[in-house]
């Protein structure tokens, strides 16, 4: 008969143990290449709109951390300490000028974190300010029910998340400003790419942009699309608002239009 080995009670585990404790520290159960979740702050003077966004975002897409503040004249709020987030969602029910303090306190202690507002009105007199300051994410409360998850990734990824008449609006407001040249820009493109690039931002068509440097449209598209991919950006609506962006604010007066 074939001689059996028995093992001795423990040995097993002992050498399992290892294993396991990488596993927990890999995180437990977790698939392989699992996305991690995207952490979302939400500030808000109310709590029952703290807890309805929340749920809006309880996904396992999201790991939400909710801050209550208290909007005062002249101040963004009463936090000591606002914590890390790579995107925060702001509860715009409060005055203009308390607002603006707060997010601007976002950016001051978290520069590379992104903002959404939320707001029972987009007014052009509330959200042409905030855009000023940057804010790419601008949603109604009738809204956030369905758009609110979306809007929070489309702003961290770096898109815009803004009604459609509003941008269009803004966006031909900047229209109408002269342009300033953004530092750094000429070094990205080619010489025929920053022709384009210059179209673009007098929102040409791509027929215009063809007439005026006597090229086709097929291959204008080809440059769009160069020029486009280059910036990080999809729409040429976009890549209007973030040369604006970029811009040093030259005009401190205009933050406070809407104040």
């Amino acid at each position: 008969m074939p001689k059996t080995t028995k093992r001795k009670p423990g040995k097993t585990r002992a050498k399992a143990a290892p294993a396991a404790r990488a596993m927990k520290r890999a995180g437990g159960n977790s698939k392989p290449g699992a996305a991690r979740a995207l952490g979302v702050c939400l500030l808000s003077p109310h709590p029952f709109v703290l807890e309805n966004m929340g749920s809006l975002l309880a996904r396992p897409r999201f790991a939400v951390q909710s801050e209550r503040v208290e909007y005062l004249p002249g101040q963004g709020s009463s936090l000591p300490g606002l914590p890390a987030a790579e995107v925060f969602v702001l509860d715009a029910n409060g005055p203009l000028r308390a607002v603006v303090a707060l997010i601007s306190r976002v950016k001051n202690e978290h520069p590379g974190s992104r903002v959404v507002v939320v707001s029972d009105e987009l007014t052009e007199e509330i959200a042409f300010p905030l855009m000023r300051l940057g804010i790419r994410g601008l949603l109604r409360y009738a809204d956030a029910a369905t758009q609110l998850a979306a809007a929070v990734l489309s702003v961290n990824e770096g898109g815009y998340w803004v009604p459609r008449l509003l941008l269009s609006r803004f966006v031909f407001g900047i229209l109408d400003q002269p342009r300033l040249p953004v530092p750094g820009e000429a070094r990205k493109l080619s010489p025929r790419e920053r022709q384009v690039h210059e179209a673009l931002l007098e929102n040409l068509s791509n027929k215009e942009i063809a007439s005026r440097l006597n090229l086709s449209e097929r291959t204008v598209k080809f440059h769009v699309s160069n020029v486009l991919a280059k910036h990080r950006v999809r729409r040429r609506a976009d890549l209007i608002l973030q040369n604006y962006h970029a811009r040093p604010f030259e005009s401190g007066g205009e933050h406070s239009s809407g104040g």
